[in-house]
């Protein structure tokens, strides 16, 4: 009898551990990135460079010795209830050892992410989460901002476009954005440096998603004949039908869709016809020829793997999963978050275009290790024309004059 009982322990306890023996086997972590709705065009791009960056380490005997296993979860539109229902299923339930969101919102996700210790990865860019991480740092201290902030992408924009080698017939702007925190903070700050530089903004006007029928604000354009106009909404739809109606009949206009213009669905849209459109991409690495040996290393292994040139946030969210573990072995436990975080804060990561180093709200600022890189569309393609900091032409590139400006 009392063997019988000692044999029906040991099963009981083989049945409670195998769980906890096969999670042992891999490392999870969390990936909430849109697959559906308005957004999951650049979802797609984010997600691509994440697992880029687990293969090569599960093709390199994994992570300490395990191989990543990926949990995702559609954060669709970035709703609150979706970003903390995201949280608590990769964390709480999952028990991931990080998370890797692409963009994930405009403050949502600092607060639901905050609830939990695992390294949490964002390509926000927007200030109104910083402004949550400033609430409480110590509380938030596991939240990694991937791109500098609305405020000083914008700025970036702006010494770009004031410093193309083009003569700008008037200053006159147009600038169209976004209803969100995003588009209104590229707005603001566009606003104030070109007023402050003697531009004339003669039109600003604020839309929602999904506003694909451009008619009225195009007659306007045309009746106001700006030099320049300037779109911030970070999908890509809005900036594909714009670009269409646009180009039937086009103003002397340099036009710039900003962040818009990355998205890889833009360009696979339109092809040849983007010709001459400008934009930029917040952490990137220049393409198609890219700055070193290590830089066209990973550049032709993207377009070997997917067919075609970096898009959005593909780069630095690969970047982020190598950071994220190359603290872990520097650390020895990827559950000793604490470690790992601290590793993070304080170290940083060397890339394939040298040190990228987070400032102390947790925000990865234009930095020469992951630049702000301003493209604009030639030959179907996106071509690399300024770096910064500091602003500069990237080499062997120039702007060309778009082919409707007459």
């Amino acid at each position: 009898m009392k063997k019988l009982k000692f044999l029906l322990i040991i099963i009981a306890a083989c049945f409670f551990m195998a769980p906890g023996v096969m999670a042992a086997e891999t490392i999870p972590i969390g990936v909430p990135i849109p697959m559906t709705g308005w957004a999951a065009g650049s979802g797609a791009d984010y997600f691509n460079g994440i697992k880029m960056a687990v293969d090569e380490i599960n093709e390199s005997k994994g992570l300490l010795g395990k191989q990543i296993e990926i949990f995702r979860f559609d954060s669709k539109g970035f709703e609150p209830e979706v970003v903390m229902q995201a949280a608590d299923y990769l964390c709480g339930q999952k028990k991931v050892a990080s998370v890797h969101a692409g963009w994930a919102g405009w403050g949502q996700d600092v607060r639901a992410y905050g609830k939990y210790d695992a390294p949490f990865f964002a390509d926000d860019g927007s200030q109104a989460a910083v402004d949550i991480f400033r609430e409480d740092p110590e509380k938030y201290y596991n939240i990694y901002q991937l791109t500098p902030t609305g405020p000083g992408q914008a700025e970036s924009m702006f010494r770009a476009l004031t410093n193309l080698p083009y003569e700008y017939p008037n200053k006159k702007v147009v600038i169209i954005n976004s209803d969100d925190s995003w588009g209104l903070e590229i707005k603001d700050t566009l606003v104030k440096k070109f007023t402050e530089s003697g531009w004339k903004v003669v039109k600003q006007e604020t839309v929602p998603y999904g506003t694909n029928e451009w008619g009225i604000v195009l007659s306007q354009i045309r009746r106001i004949k700006p030099a320049l106009i300037h779109i911030e909404i970070p999908s890509g739809q809005e900036n594909i039908t714009f670009m269409q109606q646009f180009l039937k009949r086009p103003t002397n206009s340099i036009v710039s869709l900003g962040w818009g213009i990355t998205p890889r669905e833009v360009v696979n849209a339109l092809g040849n016809k983007a010709d001459g459109f400008i934009g930029e991409m917040p952490s990137g690495l220049p393409g198609p020829k890219a700055p070193n040996a290590a830089g066209q290393a990973w550049i032709d292994k993207w377009v070997r793997l997917y067919g075609y040139q970096v898009p959005a946030g593909a780069w630095i969210t690969y970047s982020a999963v190598k950071a994220w573990a190359n603290a872990v072995v520097q650390v020895g436990d990827a559950y000793d978050f604490k470690a790992v975080n601290k590793y993070l804060k304080e170290n940083g990561y060397v890339g394939e275009q040298g040190m990228m180093k987070w400032d102390k709200d947790n925000v990865l600022r234009a930095q020469k290790g992951s630049p702000v890189v301003h493209y604009q569309v030639q030959e179907g393609e996106l071509q690399a024309i300024f770096t910064d900091p500091p602003l500069a032409p990237y080499p062997n590139s120039t702007f060309k004059k778009p082919v409707w400006i007459k």
